[in-house]
């Protein structure tokens, strides 16, 4: 994180002097990444859903995290993401803005997968490059009580490459309060 700073700090030290200093030549590609990434989304959730200690209403209705074994958590994008093989993957993040705390249920490519997103964060997950992803449903929960809030069915809300995003791009799903529908966002990977 010292690093963002210090090179912001050059880029604008720069720019007064009246000298043109391109933001990518003073700082990695993954670090540019990391910022466009951090400006749209906000807060990265930094905890892996795996190890999550579920709502005693999800582990009452047998439900659990299911992630897919090749899937990485990206915690943190300049650390976790490896610039080769992001012309071979989907950075798929789940924005969560509704004011609970969320358990997703959604499938990739035909195959079911659910994760817990805390209420103002994004849970960015690495797959290796989709083809189909559909929303199936979203449970709130009380992010201090973890009391069960509502539910609401997602089904027919569905991405598909390459219309809605392609190989190499980050397709970041807003999930807010108003809409039941996500709201994408998509952003491209590969310099």
């Amino acid at each position: 994180m010292h690093r963002i700073v210090v090179g912001m700090g050059v880029v604008l030290l720069s720019g007064v002097a009246g000298c043109g200093i391109d933001l990518e030549d003073v700082l990695g590609d993954l670090e540019v990444l990391e910022i466009t990434i951090g400006n749209s989304v906000g807060t990265i959730q930094t905890e892996d859903p795996r190890s999550t200690l579920l709502p005693s209403g999800l582990t009452d209705q047998h439900e659990t995290i299911i992630i897919h074994e090749d899937v990485i958590i990206i915690t943190d994008i300049s650390e976790d993401l490896v610039i080769e093989t992001l012309p071979n993957i989907t950075l798929l993040g789940f924005e969560n803005l509704t004011g609970w705390d969320i358990f997703l249920e959604y499938a990739v490519d035909g195959e079911i997968q659910s994760v817990f997103v805390y209420e103002g964060e994004t849970l960015l997950l690495e797959y290796p490059c989709l083809f189909f992803i559909e929303l199936l449903e979203e449970q709130d929960y009380d992010p201090f009580t973890g009391e069960f809030v509502d539910i609401f069915d997602l089904t027919g809300s569905f991405f598909e490459n390459p219309f809605d995003f392609e190989c190499g791009d980050a397709l970041i799903l807003t999930i807010d309060e108003v809409s039941i529908v996500a709201q994408p966002e998509r952003i491209n990977l590969v310099f």
